[in-house]
């Protein structure tokens, strides 16, 4: 009785064994099936006849340029302003001989005869005395060399023989005018420097300046 009980016991126990392989595998067949079927769906095509999704075009944007406005600008009129001399409108200086010629009468008479070759009679007198030009105008003093030159063709050379004192006290200045005309007669003259305020020299009337035929 015992041995039977056994074998019925260790019967079952094989069956009850045997059950849970078998559901288990029938189970991973039906797994397997399942995973088959959903690579299948994943690796089918989109059919060919697809349309693609339309693109949205957005407009451009519209660039708005703001209008200037011009505003007039209220300007004051009639405004005088004051004029400011400049140095240029200053009159020149007058060509009074330079400070190294007028400081000798030899030199200064130098300075004066080729002022004479040049015809520059404003240069001429300038090398005055300040009391001749004002008795001499610079008008009458042009005329004296213009109407000189009229004879003698105006002067040529100079030749200075020797200074001496006058009976003034003032600076004598010998010399020998030459003319340019051949047939003008060479003139000896004594030119006459007096020593002005300051220590410079100035020429004053004396036989060096051509005479005035009118008031001989």
């Amino acid at each position: 009785m015992k041995l039977w009980m056994l074998l019925v016991y260790a019967g079952c126990l094989f069956i009850w064994t045997a059950c849970p392989a078998a559901e288990t595998s029938a189970d991973d067949d039906e797994y397997e099936e399942v995973v088959v079927r959903r690579k299948k769906k994943k690796r089918s095509a989109q059919p060919s006849s697809a349309v693609a999704a339309p693109v949205a075009v957005v407009p451009a944007a519209t660039v708005v340029v703001p209008t200037v406005v011009a505003v007039p600008v209220a300007t004051p009129t009639d405004v005088s302003v004051p004029k400011v001399e400049s140095e240029s409108d200053e009159p020149p200086p007058p060509p009074e001989p330079p400070a190294a010629d007028a400081a000798e009468p030899r030199r200064l008479v130098r300075y004066f005869c080729k002022a004479w070759k040049d015809k520059d009679y404003e240069r001429l007198w300038w090398a005055m005395s300040p009391q001749y030009r004002k008795k001499v105008s610079l008008k009458k003093f042009s005329k004296l060399f213009k109407s000189d030159a009229e004879m003698n063709g105006g002067l040529l050379d100079e030749n200075i023989i020797e200074t001496a004192k006058t009976r003034n006290g003032d600076e004598g200045v010998k010399l020998e005018l030459i003319f340019k005309f051949p047939r003008a007669k060479h003139r000896f003259v004594m030119a006459v420097a007096e020593r002005q305020p300051g220590g410079a020299y100035r020429i004053i009337d004396s036989p060096f300046i051509p005479q005035d035929l009118d008031d001989l």
